[in-house]
């Protein structure tokens, strides 16, 4: 994909590891405690900067009441983070995180953006990353499809309440649908967060964002930000 605005300065030292060293820590022969210990010799400053604007808006949170949800699974790491983050700052507290993706394999109808096959995780390894963990009575994973079944599961379970929703779905269809489902569900002081607002990677997620948003919401970003680009708290008032 040929880039013309964002995605042209998105590049540089900052982005991942180059497979020069890659290949480099191989040979040097770390091991798996190594990269899980000492993360940070390995991971790119980029990385970092994501789960750092990830914390900052939690801390936002605390004392705010509700769950923690996340749209666009993947494989898992910003919902492990934040169920990490919780039982840290809340460990006596009842604040969960549900994770909600179809994590089905792709098809056809997949959108182009990202690739299909990037972005595609089975249900099964990472039900079993978080029971290995024993996490699965603090992150719960949903594998439902968010633009047919999402509106059931909110009227089977329609005390539910978040106090932050991070939205990682990309397209317009998925963003539109989870903001009129989960702004009516997000704590006033909750943080709705966009991982692709006004990011020409996603187009669809900034449209369905001035569409669906309250008009009066102040969307902001994060200094250090990379992804997520934007967040909102709601209530909050220029």
């Amino acid at each position: 994909m040929e880039y013309k605005f964002e995605g042209r300065k998105d590049s540089g030292p900052m982005w991942r590891g180059t497979e020069e060293a890659t290949a480099k820590f191989k040979e040097l022969q770390y091991t798996e405690a190594d990269f899980y210990d000492h993360f940070p010799c390995f991971t790119s400053a980029k990385n970092i900067s994501r789960f750092i604007s990830f914390y900052e808006l939690y801390k936002k949170t605390l004392g705010i009441s509700g769950h923690i949800a996340e749209v666009g699974v993947f494989r898992g790491a910003v919902s492990f983070f934040f169920a990490k983050l919780a039982l840290l700052h809340e460990p006596a507290g009842l604040t969960l995180v549900h994770g909600f993706d179809w994590f089905r394999e792709p098809d056809g109808s997949t959108p182009a953006y990202p690739s299909p096959a990037y972005y595609y995780e089975p249900y099964e390894r990472i039900s079993t990353t978080v029971n290995v963990q024993g996490y699965q009575n603090h992150l719960l994973i949903h594998k439902l499809n968010v633009l047919t079944e999402l509106e059931d599961f909110f009227k089977e379970n329609d005390y539910l309440q978040f106090k932050i929703v991070f939205l990682d779905a990309g397209t317009y269809d998925l963003v539109a649908k989870c903001i009129q489902e989960f702004w009516p569900r997000l704590s006033v002081g909750g943080i709705m967060i966009f991982d692709q607002f006004n990011f020409e990677v996603a187009p669809g997620e900034t449209i369905a964002a001035r569409e669906f948003l309250p008009e009066d919401a102040v969307i902001r970003t994060l200094p250090n930000g990379w992804m997520p680009t934007a967040y909102v708290i709601k209530g909050e008032r220029v």
